[in-house]
């Protein structure tokens, strides 16, 4: 037992050296490339940049698969991407660990030597970067520190958008919800009720969200764009005008896709792919309704304020407080 022990701990100090190793080498290599690096001669590498900023269990798989199918030319998507670092470099470094185990299950890439040009600086020429953050708090995703580095990472962008994405907090955490207690492989081991951070709670970071989608804060410094997914899904006009809004030419192609990114809906899976729109996407709080976690959820009154601002009131969901005085 206590070999065992010996070896896990070797392990784990193997590992963290490691890590510390990379980080250092990370932090050289922005070092040169920030001091090679001019602003005035470096060429534009993308036409277009989307960040696209969300909750999970807001649609961004579904919205950003539509913007790439209202996009023509030459698109890059990059996923889920972890915030403060070099994109590309951390997808290239993750597939290079995964390609040496072939067990392990997930996205594997069929073009490695691509993610590795970009990682390096090497960057191809885009129509439109789309990249996502989700779950990730305003001030640690907009960070100044990181937005000095943004044209050795993303390379050079003729113009630059940002999309905050807000779904009403009764289905969104009813999606949260259902999908945290069923079981479904392709999800993996995701707790959908934590956020990715420490000093917020589900019910805090969506209200932090509104403040920035009401532009009562303004981290996000680009072109904002707010996204009202509740009305992004119903209503094929709103959909027009934010093609037109990001330069896209509509066709609509890809709103009944169903992505399979964390198992599909939370609700249907991949049952109804081709028919997404035929979701009842704005009343999944009718399962939650007697549930006391969900209830919990939605206790704070500021959460329901902003809630009714943005989306006015979300029909049936006033019985929700009514039953409880």
């Amino acid at each position: 037992m206590s070999f065992l022990r010996t070896a896990i701990s070797s392990k784990k100090i193997s590992a963290g050296f490691r890590k510390g190793v990379n980080t250092l080498r990370h932090q050289l290599e922005d070092r040169i490339r920030l001091s090679q690096l001019s602003s005035d001669s470096s060429p534009i590498v993308n036409d277009k940049e989307i960040r696209v900023v969300g909750l999970r269990r807001t649609g961004n798989h579904a919205i950003m698969n539509w913007i790439r199918k209202q996009q023509r030319g030459e698109i890059f998507y990059i996923n889920n991407a972890l915030i403060n670092v070099n994109p590309y470099r951390d997808v290239y470094e993750e597939q290079v660990r995964i390609a040496k185990k072939p067990d392990i299950s997930g996205w594997r890439t069929d073009n490695l030597e691509k993610w590795k040009k970009e990682a390096l600086g090497d960057f191809s020429y885009k129509d439109c970067l789309v990249y996502s953050y989700e779950d990730q708090p305003m001030e640690k995703m907009c960070d100044p520190a990181f937005e000095k580095k943004h044209d050795i990472y993303f390379g050079k962008s003729r113009i630059r958008y940002d999309l905050i994405l807000l779904r009403d907090p009764f289905n969104l955490f009813a999606s949260r919800l259902r999908a945290s207690r069923r079981k479904n492989p392709t999800a993996g081991s995701i707790d959908f009720m934590k956020v990715k951070s420490r000093h917020h709670t589900l019910p805090q970071l969506w209200i932090d969200y509104a403040k920035e989608y009401l532009n009562e804060t303004n981290y996000l410094s680009n072109v904002k764009v707010p996204v009202n997914y509740n009305q992004w899904v119903n209503d094929s006009a709103y959909r027009r005008q934010l093609a037109e809004t990001l330069g896209l030419e509509f066709t609509d192609s890809g709103v009944d896709d169903v992505m399979t990114n964390g198992g599909g809906s939370s609700f249907d899976g991949t049952n109804l792919q081709g028919k997404a729109t035929e979701m009842s996407v704005l009343e999944r709080w009718t399962h939650f309704s007697d549930d006391a976690e969900f209830k919990a959820l939605i206790a704070d009154k500021s959460l329901r304020d902003y809630c009714t601002e943005i989306f006015g009131t979300i029909p049936g969901t006033e019985s929700l407080y009514t039953s409880s005085t």
